[in-house]
Formats: structure tokens, sequence, C-alpha cells
């Protein structure tokens, strides 16, 4: 009797044993105790990650392929906003983060392992090592569950001009795809004619000049046709920051579909406008 009751034990501790070993073969990135990421089988597909917009006006982006269950191809890089061109000795005076990026990605094309890239011995640009980190595991992560990116626009650059002016200055917009992905969003307005406008008076300090009343202290400027709007000659700031926020929220949407438009206040001719244009610069590249 007593030998049976062991037996049966020992069965139920088998079979508990077994079953929580089932339960963490889940598709999905985890870590061990050690830190290291550890992977399940990754599903054959493209996978991509695009970071928000960061306050510098740049951001992260990674596609990687995966064919026969291992990874095929890899690339990370950092593109700028305004232009929507990758990082580059051109563009970008950093070579040290630049070398960085040229780094992470040849140290994960050779061993496809993330867990093989050695981020101790690359100096500095340690933003740039945690966010390419991240962007792996995620990219890891949606490859594990077979969530294939699914392109939405074809690459090219595409741009609108508005059909009216308003108050002289004409909106235009240009719009940069690649990899299916908003990369880069320009948008500006110029003067149709020569004309007179105002601008804030700035100390030296580069601080607004208020009067008595707590409102910025404006001059008179002269504007000519073909002039691009400024703080040097228009006097509503609010506008230039209306154009930052639904810059990064048009490239962080990827487009005009669901955006949170409502969130971002003041200027809102401008918004309209930009928002306007950019469907309009888009209509031929929806696949």
């Amino acid at each position: 009797m007593r030998k049976r009751l062991i037996y049966m034990v020992l069965a139920v501790v088998l079979v508990v044993s077994l079953l929580a070993g089932c339960g963490n073969q889940d598709s999905e990135t985890t870590n061990d105790s050690s830190g290291e990421v550890t992977t399940d089988e990754l599903q054959d597909g493209t996978y991509l990650v695009k970071d928000p917009v960061s306050d510098h006006g740049n951001y992260g982006m990674a596609k990687m392929e995966v064919v026969g269950g291992e990874v095929s191809t890899f690339e990370y890089v950092e593109i700028l906003a305004d232009s929507g061109d990758e990082k580059d000795e051109n563009n970008y005076n950093y070579p040290e983060g630049l070398e960085v990026i040229k780094n992470l990605n040849e140290q994960f094309n050779e061993t496809k392992d993330l867990n093989e890239v050695d981020f101790d011995a690359i100096s500095g640009a340690t933003s740039t090592k945690e966010n390419f980190q991240r962007i792996v595991n995620k990219l890891y992560a949606k490859a594990s569950e077979g969530d294939i990116y699914e392109p939405v626009y074809e690459d090219g650059v595409y741009t609108a001009e508005a059909e009216e002016d308003s108050h002289g200055w004409l909106g235009e917009v240009k719009v940069v795809v690649k990899d299916g992905q908003i990369v880069g969003l320009d948008y500006c307005e110029t003067a149709i004619e020569d004309m007179e406008s105002s601008r804030v008076v700035f100390d030296e300090d580069g601080k607004e000049v208020m009067d008595d009343e707590g409102k910025p202290v404006t001059e008179t400027v002269q504007v000519s046709a073909g002039e691009e709007k400024s703080p040097e000659n228009y006097a509503y700031m609010d506008s230039f920051e209306v154009i930052n926020q639904m810059q990064k929220s048009l490239i962080d949407n990827n487009g005009t579909e669901n955006l949170d438009v409502d969130s971002i206040t003041g200027a809102t001719n401008t918004r309209s406008t930009i928002v306007e244009l950019v469907d309009k610069a888009l209509e031929d590249a929806k696949l």
C-alpha cells in the first residue's frame, strides 16, 4: 500500500512537470535569468518596427525577413523626420553614432542572434544601442507570432500643393515613403506675392520680449514672393509648433487614418491644410 502511494505521488509530480513544460512553449520572445534573449520558432515572412519620432526629430526603424525559420535579412536605420533620409556623414554630425549603427548591423547580420551582439564592446551612442536591442526584440516577438508586415504605400516621394492661399501664404507638403511607411514629412508655406508681415521680437537670450499686457512684442517686416514662412517673418509662433506636432503624428500614425488631430491644439487651419494635403499627396501611393 505504501509503495502504491509513493508511485501515485511520483506520477502526479511527473504530470505536473510535463504540463508546466508544455505551458512554457508559447511562441514568444522571453528573457532568461541571465538577461539573454531566447526565441521560439520564427515564422517565415517580413517584419517591420518603426519607433515614434523623438523630440530631436529622428527615430529608428528596422526590417527583418525570416526564411525557413531563420533570419535571412536585417537592417536597422535611423531616419531624419524632415527629409526621410537615413542618417549619414552628409546630414548627421556625429560620426561615433553612425559607427555604432554600422557596427550593430554588422554584428547582428553575422550571427543572426541578438544574444551574440557585444554591446559592451561598442562605445558611445547609448540610446542607439538601447533602441536597437528593443526594436530587435519587437521584431522577434512579431516573427514568433507570425505578425507579418504588409506595406501600406508604394515607395516614393509625393507632393501636393494647396489650391488656394491663406492670407497670402500657400501650403505645400512633401511626403517620403520607404518600405511602405511614411518616413519623412515636410510641410511649408510660401508667400505668393510681396507683402507686409510681422515677427516676434526676441531678446539676446532668445526669449520673447513681452509688453505690459503680457503679449509678445512684434515688429513689421517685408516678405518677398516665394519666401518661406518662418519665425523671421511670421508672428504666430504656435503655428510652427503645430506643424512639428503634425509631422510627428503623421509619421508615427503612418497617414491620416484614425489620426487624433484634436489632441493637437491651436492653428486649426494649419492642421486641416496639412491633413488635406497629405491625403492628396498619397492618393496614388496606396497599395
